[in-house]
């Protein structure tokens, strides 16, 4: 049945359907369901409300506070449970508070290494974009107090990849992943065949995501580089950062969060605020991820916001997504992976973490091109670029080699820990 009223429709839910079997069954804990209260974007005192309601459930307090971290969301926490004037309990109240205080600070900090990097990348004629990070926590929230921010995600031409390396390293940084060097070889193999390296900078303790494709997938992104529409988004007086237009970054944000299967609450929550605001305009955005390839991606986004924050969607565009064939159980997956106890690095070291990964990514699009573009994302490792430099062709080997690859790099493992014991 379809709930409507004149100001809200809320997407159907069937029978079935994955959210309404973890109502029914209890499944979601008390202290995510006011972590996901807590999320709800803009303040209103129907936030409040519902903050209020959620918190009187919670008993256990050093749950929730070590849920807050591992969905990294203590600033939006802060701010509504301050809202709704939650009495928290004080060691609880003053950890949440220093947390929130230490976004802050980190994020002033990462605001003027994004604008900084920008800079000399752009003084080298290196056309460069910052994704999520700072601009999003502009863009979504106004502020720089309530999202956290822990790396920077720079996004340039494939082909300026080796101009803009010995840039990063001139401004401290050095390679982390997927190595701390590549040779000559490696490197124009990494370019080539993967997407991002990271780069880290020891004395300032920041993390660079040098970026040249947008997206695992180069079918789910289509035509969304460093080169499209952009905007620029002022963080203070003298200092902007250039980002993705408004509706490229909705595409993007919805291909990111889906890829990982939703694993970190704090995507939805900075993709909801972004979103919520804009009303009617929610059809074209979904209009524009349809026409990239992402639409899939971006219904399960306006889906779980839907349940999950209440986000409005209009009835006619509610209907069209809660209509798509498969995706309830692209719903499901990112609720059960959201919703686990486990950091997103441990649960992808499980099997069943790893499978509903690799699973959500084969669900993300359609047609034998998609299947055959994700079978080669998942089939070719950047470790195994890195450490197999192949010739362009000879790329054909790596699907092939992977498993073999992989069960060399355990046993080494296993002896290297055995050696150490």
């Amino acid at each position: 049945m379809t709930i409507q009223s004149s100001t809200r429709v809320v997407a159907p839910v069937r029978q079935g359907d994955s959210f309404g079997i973890w109502e029914a069954s209890n499944a979601l804990a008390p202290e995510f369901r006011l972590i996901a209260a807590c999320c709800r974007w803009p303040p209103s005192e129907s936030r409040n409300a519902v903050v209020r309601a959620a918190a009187a459930a919670v008993a256990n307090w050093n749950d929730f506070l070590w849920l807050v971290n591992r969905q990294r969301v203590a600033g939006l926490a802060h701010d509504a449970l301050s809202s709704a004037r939650i009495e928290l309990p004080p060691a609880t109240a003053q950890k949440l508070k220093a947390q929130a205080h230490h976004i802050l600070q980190r994020n002033l900090r990462y605001a003027a290494e994004t604008v900084r990097l920008q800079r000399a990348l752009a003084a080298a004629d290196i056309p460069v974009l910052a994704l999520k990070g700072i601009a999003l926590a502009q863009l979504a929230y106004g502020t720089l107090t309530t999202k956290d921010t822990r790396d920077i995600d720079l996004l340039v031409p494939q082909d300026r990849v080796d101009a803009a390396l010995p840039i990063l390293e001139s401004a401290g940084y050095t390679l982390s992943d997927p190595a701390e060097y590549l040779s000559p070889a490696q490197r124009r193999a990494v370019i080539r065949y993967a997407r991002e390296v990271r780069l880290v900078h020891s004395g300032k303790n920041f993390t660079v995501e040098l970026q040249w494709r947008a997206a695992n997938n180069p079918l789910l992104l289509k035509g969304i580089d460093a080169h499209s529409p952009a905007q620029s988004v002022s963080i203070s007086e003298g200092m902007s950062v250039r980002t993705l237009a408004r509706h490229e970054l909705f595409s993007y944000l919805c291909v990111h969060g889906a890829q990982h299967a939703w694993s970190r609450l704090k995507w939805l929550a900075d993709l909801n605020a972004l979103v919520s605001p804009i009303g009617a305009d929610i059809t074209q955005l979904y209009r524009t991820a349809q026409s990239v390839g992402a639409g899939i991606c971006a219904g399960q986004a306006l889906l779980l916001c839907n349940r999950l924050f209440n986000m409005s969607l209009p009835a006619a565009l509610a209907g069209e997504i809660a209509d798509q064939r498969g995706l309830e159980r692209l719903v499901m997956i990112a609720m059960r992976t959201m919703a686990d106890k486990h950091a997103e690095a441990d649960a992808t070291r499980s099997f069943a973490g790893t499978a509903r990964v690799v699973v959500a990514q084969f669900l993300l699009g359609k047609g034998p091109a998609y299947f055959a573009a994700q079978y080669r994302a998942e089939a070719v490792r950047t470790l195994d670029i890195v450490g197999f430099p192949l010739p362009p062709r000879l790329h054909f080997l790596y699907p092939l080699l992977r498993l073999p690859l992989w069960l060399w790099r355990r046993a080494v493992a296993a002896l290297g820990r055995r050696g150490a014991a």
